[in-house]
């Protein structure tokens, strides 16, 4: 990926969602691994619950405490937990953010 292409993807997973303010701990964690690939980890117990109920079910192994994923689909699942009140740090090239 180059410089422009990073940045756009950034701002896409930056502009995710924003929660409602009532939290002050992050449940989620984003962070990229490779130029492909970005890691969620997953840092609080509500949110564990909420990812073994949404994506776990009887027949398939569960998750664990972190998510390689690409862009997109880090976009969608930061969305849908945004959607939930979930709070994320995103640690992109200039910092961490909260969102």
């Amino acid at each position: 990926m180059n410089a422009i292409h990073t940045r756009t993807g950034e701002a896409l997973l930056a502009a995710a969602g924003s929660p409602p303010p009532h939290h002050s701990e992050c449940d989620f964690r984003l962070d990229r691994s490779t130029d492909d690939e970005w890691r969620i980890v997953i840092l609080s117990a509500r949110a564990r619950a909420w990812v073994h109920e949404q994506f776990c079910g009887p027949l398939c192994q569960c998750l664990g405490d972190s998510i390689a994923v690409d862009m997109l689909s880090a976009d969608r699942f930061l969305k849908k937990a945004h959607d939930q009140g979930f709070r994320t740090e995103f640690v992109g090239r200039s910092g961490k953010d909260l969102y």
